[in-house]
């Protein structure tokens, strides 16, 4: 979180603390952007960005190249911790605190959501190059946000039923589910026997009879009951073969290692098809959030016209 200070005197503490090598005149810390009347130092943007210059340091880029890339990042962390500076004074304006109970219910709720105890979280901030205390202050950020997009933004966000029907009729594929197949098979041993099978379907002889006749599966006494699948796992063979057949249709012999099957569709169905009454709740969530973002990125743009904004990266 960042301090509100009085920057004059900030720089004249900094000097009269020795933070200017006297020898060389090293600058161990500096001031790199003024928001209004507060200000982000060089550590603090340091800080911000250590975890990703790492990675950066530890790609295959060359050396120009990482240059260039911490240097964008820099650029970009920069205008982060603006922003972040410029909410943190909205909130002041506005009243708008942030409790330690707050962050403290935000991170049980979040380590109950991922099944995390301490330890296991520790472990996990840890391996990302993150300490708990960190991870703490992102969340009081997150939800001092969060607070002030109730107060400064929510009023603007409208999602109308038509809104909601448009983005359906654009993304029905989104809603249309996963297809499924409900199979049973016929597995022999011998190409003639299969061959006879495949003639007596041909002729609508009863595919479960047959199975349970015939068939040398494990299954062949439920009729050759195979159950319900998505078959994109499927080897290409068979999914090539089933993937144009209807409720009733058969595939074609197939060969199986030394055996040979035939495999008939069930049934097909849809699971987690969502028809646009079903979908709405979900539909409105998606508009919302996006609707929300929009009007929060204008929000902060405002702010930044209207604020005394200084960089000195």
């Amino acid at each position: 979180m960042l301090r509100t200070r009085n920057v004059i005197f900030l720089g004249m503490v900094m000097i009269a603390a020795g933070i200017f090598s006297q020898a060389g005149a090293e600058v161990v810390d500096r001031i790199v952007a003024v928001v209004n009347n507060e200000i982000i130092t060089l550590s603090e943007l340091n800080k911000a960005t250590a975890m990703y210059k790492s990675k950066i340091q530890a790609s295959q880029n060359s050396e120009a190249r990482k240059k260039e890339m911490i240097a964008e990042l820099e650029t970009e962390m920069l205008n982060k911790l603006v922003d972040a500076s410029l909410t943190i004074q909205e909130a002041v304006k506005y009243g708008i605190k942030v409790t330690d109970k707050d962050v403290d219910t935000a991170l049980e709720n979040f380590k109950k959501q991922n099944k995390l105890d301490d330890e296991a979280l520790k472990q996990g901030l840890a391996a990302a190059g993150r300490t708990v205390e960190d991870y703490r202050e992102q969340m009081k950020e997150q939800i001092l946000q969060s607070m002030l997009v109730n107060r400064a933004v929510r009023s603007k966000v409208i999602i109308t039923d038509a809104d909601i029907q448009t983005y359906y009729d654009a993304h029905k594929d989104d809603f249309s589910g996963v297809k499924k197949y409900r199979l049973k098979n016929i597995l022999t041993p011998s190409s003639e026997e299969i061959e006879k099978i495949e003639k007596q379907l041909q002729k609508n002889a009863s595919f479960s009879a047959l199975a349970k006749e015939y068939s040398i599966g494990s299954n062949a006494s439920q009729g050759g009951d195979l159950g319900l699948f998505d078959i994109s796992s499927f080897s290409e063979e068979i999914r090539t073969a089933l993937a144009d057949l209807k409720k009733g249709e058969h595939t074609p012999v197939i060969q199986t290692g030394s055996a040979y099957q035939i495999i008939y569709v069930d049934d097909v169905v849809m699971e987690g098809q969502l028809t646009m009454d079903q979908a709405q709740d979900k539909i409105r969530d998606i508009l919302y959030k996006d609707q929300v973002e929009t009007q929060f990125k204008a929000w902060i743009q405002s702010l930044k016209e209207s604020a005394h904004i200084e960089l000195m990266l």
